[in-house]
């Protein structure tokens, strides 16, 4: 859908007011768009310094499940799993039955990693930032599952650093997103198909094969996301966009072309580690996050950095 139908569709344009039950907002102007609506920079209509990321969903009676519904409910039980946060706050939320749309309100990010990533020389960040940014990637991986949830989209575009502390990264976009927990907190028993689900540059390979997916598979895609961000040649598929071929070339990085996907880095051994681990799990696995930050902390210290230095767009 181009922005001009999405703009026709829910009628915000630049100006135009949104009014919940506790304040008015104008909006600024759109920030991207998606299956779901649009993300919207907006203001406290009466206080122009007051500024946020609306999400708008538009209301369509054939949706089994609202997207947006799935996103406050994901963001009210994670958000205060750790002092610092990786999950953006709500501020508000709201309906427009006339004009047939949901929206949320929330704390307004910074530049997404493919943006960060894309403004650097060779396209890449240094392997210490790589690695850092990696580990909070995972820290937010982490506190979803422990709720019992997987994201299934996993990508550089759904993370951004803060706008005042540029340092923390924040997880974005749970429109895909599903709960693996059953209400006695018990695995829900896998289904013999599923539809495939994500970005197929960043899926895992269960995900191309049309299988249950657990917390392992969140894995697959974030360890892709980590070397996306790091090697400068890029994942070995980036060029390919038919998804049996893409599921191929990943298939054969863990054999014979497992050089081509980690890349001449100080820190191969380190990262070849990791992907033995998450190779080694199964669907009812649980993940131990911890074994794979020590990896990463002494990969970043291999590669001449630490995992606490300032980032290279710090």
């Amino acid at each position: 859908m181009s922005e001009e139908d999405l703009d026709d569709d829910i009628g915000l344009k630049p100006g135009v007011i949104v009014e919940s039950s506790k304040a008015k907002y104008t909006i600024i102007k759109l920030l991207g768009e998606g299956g779901f609506g649009a993300v919207y920079k907006v203001h406290e209509t009466n206080n122009k310094e007051k500024c946020y990321a609306m999400k708008v969903e538009r209301k369509i009676e054939t949706r089994r499940h609202s997207k947006l519904k799935m996103e406050i409910m994901i963001l009210k039980v994670v958000s205060a799993e750790r002092k610092q946060s990786h999950f953006t706050t709500i501020a508000d939320r709201g309906k427009k039955e006339k004009e047939g749309f949901f929206f949320l309100v929330m704390e307004l990010v910074g530049k997404s990693l493919a943006d960060l990533k894309g403004a650097r020389p060779d396209k890449v960040f240094s392997p210490p930032t790589g690695l850092s940014v990696a580990q909070q990637c995972l820290e937010a991986c982490e506190d979803l599952h422990k709720y019992g949830f997987i994201h299934r989209d996993l990508k550089p575009a759904n993370y951004a650093c803060g706008i005042k502390d540029k340092h923390i990264i924040y997880i974005l976009d749970f429109g895909i997103a599903r709960k693996i927990l059953n209400e006695k907190n018990e695995l829900r028993a896998p289904r013999e198909s599923v539809r495939f689900k994500g970005t197929v540059k960043f899926a895992s390979i269960s995900c191309h094969k049309n299988v249950e997916l657990g917390w392992k598979d969140d894995c697959e895609s974030w360890f892709y996301l980590l070397l996306d961000l790091v090697v400068a040649s890029g994942l070995p598929w980036r060029r390919l966009s038919d998804k049996h071929e893409v599921q191929k070339v990943k298939e054969e990085c863990r054999t014979s072309k497992r050089e081509s996907m980690i890349g001449s880095l100080k820190c191969k051994e380190e990262l070849g580690k990791i992907m033995d681990y998450i190779d080694s799990l199964k669907y009812p696995d649980r993940v131990d996050y911890h074994y794979v930050y020590k990896l990463l902390e002494e990969g970043a210290i291999v590669c001449g950095g630490s995992i606490s230095a300032p980032y290279d767009w710090e």
